[in-house]
């Protein structure tokens, strides 16, 4: 029998679910809710599925096995807890929260119930992280910088605080939580963010850019970079890992080249890593065993509460310990 799955949203991210989950012979998505009723209706006819508008009438209505909360930041919190409440194992998009009390209700409900989750970090399923990890091991790095540098998304809820938690939180969480893969959890950050060059968007309150200097349980230190601003060229995401003997460039989900004094290596990325994501998630559900997701919800939680770790120290002004 397939997993019956179940969508809380439909726009944006879970496009690329959609189609993930028509390749995999053991998916079957059955129903689907938004709150904007034609999109909901246009989902479930791709998939010869119920709509619903309300998550609640389709936790109720439905026999699910598993659900995919695909919504913005800010939102997180009441459609987990209503899976919670029902016991059905959730696929959640990140960043998973944009407050730390929201992180910890969500966390000590799957705990409760001992559910099955996955969130989409999909860079950890990429074949050259493999390749960098098998390297870093046991090779000591003194600095790291990291970036998601480029333009804006054209969607309005993304350029709002309250509904994105800003680009630090929304987008480049994926690098705060690839450093956190690498090299383990970060104890404190301090942040600084600037405004001034977006003053032609409508209900735009957002940082243009920020640094978020870190400092890691191992003593390692590194910054990483955001900025939604540029349009002339310029965009950089990923890593820049510097050991004593040798320079580590990660770009993204493209490649890794490993410089050394004697040679230089460059590896190029070859798998669909969301793909890989949703076949592992679907195969925990299967088997009832998790063990292989790479990011299961209480790990991906410490990656969001670096970024919110962040926001309050834009505020304060100070170091901010990291409350997960």
């Amino acid at each position: 029998m397939p997993v019956r799955l179940g969508f809380i949203g439909t726009g944006g991210i879970a496009g690329m679910h959609f189609k993930n989950l028509e390749q995999i012979k053991d998916a079957k998505i059955v129903a689907l809710t938004d709150i904007v009723k034609e999109k909901a209706v246009a989902a479930a006819a791709r998939f010869e599925a119920n709509a619903y508008t309300d998550f609640n009438k389709m936790l109720a209505s439905e026999d699910l096995d598993a659900v995919y909360v695909c919504i913005r930041p800010g939102d997180h919190g009441v459609p987990e807890l209503a899976c919670i409440k029902q016991g059905v194992p959730m696929f959640i998009e990140k960043p998973v929260g944009a407050d730390i009390e929201t992180l910890k209700k969500i966390r000590a409900g799957i705990q409760r119930k001992k559910l099955i989750t996955a969130v989409g970090y999909q860079d950890r399923y990429l074949d050259i992280i493999e390749k960098l990890k098998k390297f870093l091991d046991g090779r000591p790095v003194g600095l790291i910088k990291g970036y998601w540098m480029g333009g804006m998304p054209p969607v309005m809820w993304w350029r709002q605080k309250k509904l994105s938690g800003g680009q630090h939180l929304e987008q480049t969480t994926h690098t705060f939580d690839m450093a956190r893969y690498l090299f383990g959890d970060v104890k404190r950050v301090a942040a600084v963010g600037s405004t001034g060059l977006m003053t032609e968007h409508e209900k735009y309150d957002i940082q243009d850019a920020s640094a978020v200097h870190l400092e890691f349980a191992s003593g390692l230190v590194g910054t990483i970079f955001s900025a939604c601003f540029l349009q002339a060229g310029g965009s950089k995401v990923g890593l820049d890992i510097y050991g004593k003997d040798f320079y580590i460039e990660y770009q993204g989900r493209r490649s890794v080249s490993i410089e050394r004094k004697a040679k230089t290596e460059v590896f190029r990325n070859a798998n669909n890593s969301t793909l890989i994501e949703d076949q592992t998630f679907i195969d925990a559900i299967l088997s009832g065993d998790g063990s292989k997701i790479r990011s299961p919800f209480e790990d991906a939680a410490k990656s969001a509460a670096v970024s919110i770790a962040a926001s309050e120290s834009m505020k304060s002004g100070n170091f901010e310990k990291v409350k997960l």
